[in-house]
């Protein structure tokens, strides 16, 4: 899933005043460093979500013989590919 830049920063900046609405949520950093932090991260998430499809990719080129005869379906095998990749790396989908 591709995000632009702007789209994170208003995810990032949304999320940080849903939070500062809520009474049972203290912060001990300013907001501004909060959205940045959290823009990077969902940075970060994207970029090994990345990775793993191109990982998927690489596996999948190697299966294109079986996927070309009907052997195997691409779309199943990529699902499967990706989940255990992730699950491999511990991360969550």
């Amino acid at each position: 899933m591709r995000l632009s830049p702007a789209k994170i920063d208003y995810l990032a900046h949304k999320l940080v005043r849903l939070m500062r609405e809520h009474d049972a949520v203290a912060f001990n950093i300013e907001a501004d460093e909060l959205e940045r932090i959290i823009a990077w991260e969902i940075t970060e998430e994207l970029r090994v979500e990345d990775e793993i499809d191109d990982e998927v990719n690489t596996l999948l080129d190697q299966y294109e013989r079986q996927i070309a005869h009907g052997d195997l379906d691409q779309m199943v095998l990529r699902r499967k590919l990706k989940q255990e990749l992730a699950r491999k790396r511990g991360y969550t989908l």
